[in-house]
């Protein structure tokens, strides 16, 4: 009788000690924790991470900037959803500014002084890598910058403190454990928009160790970038599409990208969806990628597949 009390003493108190040590544990609630289909407490194990491929493209050109997007999200071989939004705004303000032509009489108001130009400044974040990731990033930069433009009266925030914070956030969160690398958060981003006060177009790429740059005239990003960029380097010269291309003519180059990439890249697929950012603000425009490809994109069964190739006999069987 003593030894089963005993016994049961043991029982007990290796239970309480097993459930106040997982008790101290606090849960992890990154957004990292939902990137992964299970994640072990060893750090030897293998994590399976799920991969989220996609292509991303923004080019500048002579009054802003476009970018654009496939629309396919999957989950390792699963696509799970055909239909995503890979682009977020993250703010358009309408802004004035003082026409700098002085010579220009058109300029001068009825009592001399200048007149002032209406003109908006957007800035969009285009997301490839984990899904989890990669939205808690936006809605947290598009929160941030909305608070700063409500607290501080006359402020108005730009592209390039868009891009920074986002790197801030990206850094600070290795940082929170350095003792697994799995903890950061598994983005590649692009930050675009139009600065309505330099009247120009900005774009900045966002690496996913968090490295920061800005790019002079492109950036493509995401599984589908490997396709895109030899072309890129070999067919155009970008700076004379940043000085010269109009809306449309960049607006079917980033689409002509776009198809070519959906139509290599296993992990890209879905819609087109584009946006126009210049001074008139967002425009946003969806395609269906195989509208008017050609056979040789891979978008046709016609006779102009087969031009070169033999034609097919009938295998007869003994």
């Amino acid at each position: 009788m003593h030894i089963n009390c005993f016994r049961l003493h043991l029982f007990l108190v290796y239970c309480y000690s097993y459930c106040c040590c997982d008790a101290n544990i606090p849960p992890n609630y990154s957004p990292s924790s939902y990137s992964y289909r299970h994640r072990s407490s060893s750090p030897n194990d293998n994590e399976e991470k799920i991969e989220l491929g996609t292509t991303l493209v923004a080019i500048k050109y002579s009054e802003g900037v476009i970018v654009g997007a496939d629309t396919r999200t999957s989950t390792g071989g699963y696509v799970s959803n055909k239909f995503a939004y890979k682009i977020n705004p993250i703010f358009e303000i309408e802004q004035e500014r003082y026409d700098d032509d002085d010579n220009d009489n058109d300029s001068k108001s009825d009592d001399g002084s200048d007149l002032t130009v209406s003109s908006s400044s957007s800035c969009v974040l285009c997301r490839s890598g984990s899904a989890a990731d990669t939205q808690w990033l936006a809605q947290n930069a598009k929160q941030q910058f909305r608070i700063r433009t409500l607290e501080r009266p006359g402020y108005r925030p730009t592209i390039s403190q868009v891009a920074h914070y986002l790197r801030y956030l990206m850094r600070d969160s290795q940082k929170d454990d350095s003792s697994s690398a799995s903890s950061a958060l598994q983005a590649s981003l692009i930050c675009a928009g139009y600065n309505a006060i330099e009247g120009k177009g900005e774009i900045f790429g966002i690496s996913p160790g968090g490295s920061l740059w800005e790019e002079t005239y492109f950036c493509v990003s995401g599984s589908g970038s490997i396709v895109l960029l030899g072309y890129l380097d070999s067919l155009f010269n970008m700076k004379e599409v940043s000085l010269n291309y109009t809306e449309e003519k960049a607006t079917e180059l980033v689409t002509k990208l776009l198809r070519l990439s959906i139509a290599r890249d296993g992990s890209s697929g879905g819609l087109i969806r584009l946006y126009v950012i210049n001074q008139h603000g967002l425009k946003e425009h969806v395609i269906y990628p195989m509208s008017s490809m050609n056979s040789s994109a891979g978008g046709g069964s016609g006779s102009d597949d087969l031009k070169g190739f033999a034609k097919s006999t009938r295998v007869k069987r003994n």
